[in-house]
């Protein structure tokens, strides 16, 4: 049993706790051995010291941040791989759901996203549901509110951004989630980035999208001619998504680029010069059967590159330590200790909060434990392969029993 004390502090049910362990990651390079973490009842750490006296045969672990989620998004009826269909087929099913089910989705989606370790998430918020969601839950991170309208003109995007222009609460900090550049117009573009600091963009996920960019042709157009949102006359921007972002003033360092699968030359060093990060969704990839990205070049090249899982719709496999197992087969030139880095610090940065995947002093008592090995090397190689499920997850101070990752 471990030390962690788990009766109820006057906070909500938070606990103070103290534990104790063989090895402590203060984050994915640093760690004590023994070492211990203290908590109070707000859920804050007020230590993270070395250890003396007995500790239990564990390895503590900063909490995973999936960057990228969709909290509400439920496993489609049919599977489909083709990427525009699939498209169509999540806004067919989205139509048929209730707010009650949505809110039950997210609800369940939190609960196993805590229990196989994650503790803080950048969620995309279709609905305006998920941030209350959130606020009841002791989950971390960001709420962006997703914001679509491909045929939108000036006045009508300045009219959709105030009606969802986000305003922070202490437990919640928000955001906003233009969609991606063939389904957000350039007026909703410049007024999403002058009215939130903090964005997420869907970027250069298919060829189709660039395709569309460059040359105002293929699926995509099709699409939006069906939909009934391509404006009369329009005109392509005659470049691809992460210059058509630059344009827009859109690439920035506090703006997170998902997926970017199918970056031109000279994309990933606009994306560094610009500070942002980059989430990647190995699950996703597996789902739609895609060449991995490079990765390791990226990460070289000093972006920061963070793992999400995406949604339950394109990931079979819907949990953090699932995603560490797919990156760890898909880069295997990366070490254990940069690809827990992308499972945590590299998270933080993305969703604008570098407290986030660490754990220190003054910061939120999130912390995973999984069973000691050898070493500490030894336990976090075989972490990242999956060979060690969390034993459970400290989020905000309250203890979750651990739970094998789904898929």
């Amino acid at each position: 049993m471990s030390r962690a004390r788990a009766v109820p502090a006057h906070s909500g049910g938070i606990a103070a706790g103290r534990i104790a362990a063989r090895y402590v990651a203060l984050d994915a390079e640093h760690h004590l051995a023994p070492g211990e973490v203290v908590w109070d009842a707000s859920g804050r750490i007020v230590a993270v010291r070395s250890a003396r006296g007995r500790v239990e045969d564990l390895c503590l672990l900063p909490g995973l941040v999936d960057a990228h989620v969709h909290l509400q998004i439920e496993p489609l009826a049919r599977v489909e791989r083709r990427f525009v269909p699939w498209i169509s087929a999540v806004l067919a099913a989205r139509r048929e759901e209730t707010v009650a089910r949505q809110r039950a989705a997210a609800r369940r989606s939190i609960q196993h996203l805590i229990a196989t370790g994650t503790t803080a998430v950048g969620e995309i918020d279709s609905t305006g549901i998920s941030r209350a969601v959130l606020e009841r839950s002791p989950l971390g991170g960001r709420c962006y509110r997703e914001l679509t309208g491909f045929h939108l003109d000036g006045p009508a995007a300045v009219r959709l951004v105030r009606r969802h222009e986000p305003r922070g609460t202490a437990r919640v900090a928000v955001g906003l989630s233009p969609h991606a550049p063939y389904s957000v117009s350039a007026d909703l573009f410049r007024q999403a980035a002058a009215a939130s600091e903090h964005l997420a963009v869907h970027c250069a996920e298919v060829p189709e999208e660039q395709q569309f960019l460059r040359t105002g042709r293929g699926a995509f157009a099709t699409l939006l001619e069906r939909m009934g949102r391509l404006p009369a006359g329009f005109r392509a921007p005659g470049v691809g998504a992460v210059r058509w972002l630059e344009q827009l003033g859109v690439l920035r360092a506090t703006t997170q680029l998902v997926h970017c699968q199918e970056l031109e030359r000279g994309d990933a060093s606009r994306i560094a010069a610009a500070g942002a990060s980059i989430a990647v969704c190995p699950g996703t990839i597996e789902w739609f059967r895609r060449t991995p990205p490079p990765v390791p070049s990226w990460l070289a090249k000093g972006i920061p590159v963070a793992l999400g899982t995406d949604s339950r719709a394109s990931n079979a496999g819907f949990s953090m330590v699932a995603e560490l197992q797919r990156a760890c087969r898909f880069w295997p030139e990366l070490s254990p200790a940069q690809l827990l880095a992308m499972a945590t610090l590299h998270g933080g940065r993305a969703l604008g909060d570098r407290r986030l995947g660490s754990l220190c002093r003054s910061g939120r008592a999130d912390f995973l434990a999984v069973p000691a090995r050898a070493s500490f090397q030894r336990t976090l190689e075989h972490f990242v392969q999956g060979s060690l499920c969390p034993v459970f997850a400290v989020c905000r101070g309250r203890r979750h029993a651990g739970a094998a990752p789904s898929g």
